[in-house]
């Protein structure tokens, strides 16, 4: 039962269902309607039930930035694409406002493209996102954190901690938190003030709610975290 209920709210389950509460309302306001198959695409006619849709649809996403910032959840594909947030942000504002003006003034318009786009979003929201790690990433990381691991190294290297470190062609890895991983990491930490109280604080090790969470966040551009600062040495040391 626990992952039917998983899967139900990964993708999009909850957001269909409130959804599909909307559109129960508007067919139990059409009374009048004799035919079944009629009343109920004159219910998904109905413009509020359309609007509400398309704010569901935002609602979902929203809820997935939330997770984001929060760092319960990473976006797949970001250690490739630093951006691939705000990329989505206007692709989801963008495919909105398509479904929006999509909304018919007739009641009688069959008006698939509306909902094809808002469910577009409501499905999407889950499957791009990956629950974050639930304990701390370290080398002692087994093989069912290898995902996590290999978002953390494309990271480090688009924030040019593996430069700092003195390998400048480094790329995103397989998921083996080596060495030169903790390296990295010591400078993204170094670089962004996670290192302050010896005794506490773990060099070298990747904890949920404080490294991964910042390299998790979405829209860095604005929120960061801080590049790991690179100097002319350390380069140089790096083509040797």
């Amino acid at each position: 039962m626990a992952p039917f209920l998983e899967a139900f709210a990964d993708y999009g389950g909850i957001w269909i269902a409130l959804l599909g509460g909307a559109t129960w309302i508007a067919y139990t306001r059409l009374s009048t309607v004799e035919d079944d198959p009629t009343r109920w695409v004159e219910a998904l006619s109905q413009a509020w039930v359309m609007k509400t849709a398309i704010f569901v649809s935002l609602l979902a996403w929203l809820w997935s930035f939330g997770r984001l910032f929060l760092g319960r959840a990473y976006l797949r594909g970001a250690d490739t694409i630093a951006e691939l947030s705000t990329i989505l942000l206007v692709l989801i504002l963008l495919l909105a406002g398509i479904a929006w003006r999509a909304i018919p003034s007739g009641s009688r318009f069959h008006p698939w493209l509306a909902y094809a786009l808002a469910l577009s979003l409501i499905l999407s929201s889950g499957p791009l996102l990956a629950d974050a790690p639930e304990k701390d990433l370290s080398q002692q990381s087994g093989s069912d954190e290898r995902p996590a691991v290999s978002y953390l190294q494309g990271r480090l290297a688009h924030l040019d901690c593996f430069k700092a470190v003195g390998e400048p062609a480094r790329r995103a890895g397989d998921g083996s938190f080596e060495a030169l991983t903790t390296s990295a990491v010591i400078a993204f930490q170094m670089a962004n003030g996670l290192l302050q109280d010896p005794k506490l604080d773990d060099p070298g090790v990747v904890r949920p709610d404080q490294e991964f969470r910042l390299l998790a966040r979405p829209f860095p551009f604005l929120f960061g975290p801080n590049a790991c600062p690179v100097s002319r040495g350390d380069l140089l040391e790096g083509r040797r």
